[in-house]
C-alpha cells in the first residue's frame, strides 16, 4: 500500500480529482465517486508505468489560496 495526495475541486456538476504524486486526473458526479475513480486510475497508472524513478513520498501537503496579478 502507498499513500497518495490528491486535490478535489467541485466544478459545478462534477468533482475533479487530481493526484499530486503522479500525473493522474479524473472526475465523478459526487466526491465519493471522484475518490473511487482516482483510486482506480492511480492503481492502473502504477500497474502500467510502475512508480516513478526517484519518487519520494510526500510527508505533508499544504493547500493555500493566493492572489496574483491577472
Amino acid at each position: 500500500m502507498r499513500t497518495i495526495h490528491a486535490v478535489f475541486q467541485n466544478d459545478g456538476d462534477w468533482f475533479i480529482a487530481r493526484c499530486l504524486d503522479v500525473p493522474v486526473t479524473t472526475q465523478g458526479r459526487t466526491l465519493a465517486t471522484a475518490k473511487k475513480n482516482l483510486r482506480e486510475a492511480v492503481e492502473l497508472y502504477f500497474e502500467t508505468w510502475g512508480e516513478p524513478k526517484g519518487a519520494k513520498t510526500m510527508k505533508e501537503v499544504y493547500l493555500a489560496s493566493m492572489e496574483v496579478a491577472a
